[in-house]
């Protein structure tokens, strides 16, 4: 008789969660998803909205594509959709000036769209500070984002095209914030770097960052990536438990006994492993007994950005052929608009559109605390501005909020992030990982790379590296 299978609990159903449920389900381990939300995939979640008319509209939390140089991975997740995808093309520009320009910068659109006087200014700020840094005349340390952009870009550029947007979207100097997040998130290292790339490209060394097609579900939104794991993880025989936020997991020393689930149907889950891909700090938060007075401290020291989602349904059929827009402004309260259609032409019916307007925000702030017209009478009014929507063409509007959409990378975040890294790794049963887990900025991808090798590293009893995701710069852009 063979011994009794060890149950696995995962927590959380975003494209982590359930990709390590997936590998662990068709492997015939008995596992189990919580979700808090009715839900499944966190932020690369969609939905469908049906209008005043009767008409249905599919919306995500803003923009994402799926892109990855790996193969294999691709493969994955293209059997994980099926007949569902389709190649969608990705076009991403800045708002400023009553212009646009192409972001990721391309030298080309930089040199014919900026005023001569700003173009000239950046050129000599550039050099300035090149020559400063390759002589030894000034040293500028990479201590911050503001410091790592100047000393690759100069000090115009930055404040024009890097510096106002991060100060406007994460509603903090740039000097608070790590240089780990430029490092992160701008590919393109100099403005040397961009005129190369961008007149040059040799064939597959393409900057992920400057990569233009990308893998959409055809139908149902980028959320149908997620449904699609849910009903074979189902097939396989594990369970999914939506609306079942996990208020406890009791521990004896470094062992968790027992997870006591909420929501409709609460329930006791004794696990023999515990797999987690929700926020590192709710984690910590859930234990029971609770972590020391120095790992409390830490966590409470961890913050995330919110967004306040503002969803206009537009009686036109285009706002734009763009993916998404950033709008950089500080005149501006949005930092972000995206048009669905333009992701997938079966996400809005024939004439008309939906965009989303995002605006940054911390939980229980002003900004959080807007009610729906307040909201909606903001995003029009920025819409108006930059000449995109008119009034009268808004048909209707509404709007969702979510918590923790990106980890505050400030100056201390990384001695905050130890302690708890440290108390976790001591637990003999329980693992963090994915973007919440792990408190990493990081793209759909990687969110499913590590979650494949979270149930790897299950499997075969070994460390697959899901930690390893996403800390090199080749997985960034």
């Amino acid at each position: 008789m063979s011994p009794p299978k060890k149950k696995v609990a995962v927590l959380g159903a975003g494209l982590a969660g359930l990709s390590c449920a997936y590998e662990l389900a068709r492997k015939g381990v008995p596992v189990k998803v919580f979700e808090k939300e009715t839900f499944p995939g966190g932020m690369a979640a969609s939905f469908t909205h049906r209008s005043k008319e009767g008409e249905e509209f599919v919306y995500d939390f803003g923009p994402h594509r799926f892109h990855t140089k790996d193969d294999a991975l691709k493969a994955h997740v293209e059997e994980i959709l099926g007949a569902n995808k389709l190649t969608a093309q990705r076009l991403s520009r800045i708002h400023l000036f009553g212009k646009f320009f192409d972001y990721p910068l391309k030298a080309k659109n930089v040199l014919t769209a900026l005023p001569p006087h700003l173009l000239v200014r950046a050129f000599l700020d550039y050099f300035w500070v090149r020559f400063k840094v390759r002589t030894g005349l000034s040293r500028i340390p990479d201590d911050n984002f503001e410091d790592w952009v100047v000393k690759r870009f100069g000090r115009t550029l930055y404040r024009i095209f890097f510096g106002t947007y991060t100060a406007k979207a994460w509603g903090m100097s740039p000097r608070e914030i790590s240089a780990d997040w430029a490092a992160q998130r701008i590919t393109l290292l100099s403005l040397w770097d961009t005129v190369k790339k961008t007149l040059s490209r040799k064939k597959g060394n393409t900057p992920r960052t400057l990569v233009t097609e990308f893998l959409y579900p055809r139908e149902g939104g980028i959320g149908a990536i997620a449904r699609s794991y849910v009903d074979k993880i189902r097939e396989y025989g594990g369970e999914i438990a939506l609306g079942a936020p996990v208020e406890r997991l009791a521990r004896k020393g470094s062992r968790v006994t027992a997870l006591h689930a909420g929501g409709e149907e609460p329930e006791v889950f004794e696990p023999d492993r515990v797999l987690s891909t929700i926020p590192i700090t709710s984690l910590i938060h859930l234990l029971d007994p609770p972590p020391s007075e120095q790992v409390l401290e830490a966590c409470s020291n961890l913050h995330y950005i919110g967004i306040v989602f503002v969803f206009l349904i537009l009686d036109k059929p285009s706002v734009s052929p763009d993916s998404w827009i950033y709008l950089p402004e500080n005149h501006l309260t949005v930092h972000r608009i995206s048009e669905f259609r333009n992701f997938s032409p079966f996400n809005a019916p024939e004439g008309k559109t939906m965009i989303c307007t995002e605006i940054t925000c911390r939980k229980g702030d002003d900004v959080w605390n807007m009610d729906t017209e307040s909201a909606l009478q903001v995003a029009v009014k920025d819409m108006e501005t930059v000449g995109l929507v008119k009034r009268e063409e808004v048909l209707e509007g509404f709007v969702r909020k979510m918590t923790h959409a990106y980890p505050v990378y400030d100056l201390r975040y990384k001695e905050n992030l130890a302690p708890l890294r440290a108390f976790l790794a001591g637990m003999e049963n329980l693992e963090t990982g994915g973007r919440q887990g792990l408190f990493r900025y990081n793209n759909m991808d990687q969110s499913v790379e590590m979650g494949r090798r979270m149930a790897w590293a299950f499997l075969e009893g070994r460390d697959a590296g899901h930690a390893d995701v996403a800390t090199g710069k080749e997985y960034f852009g």
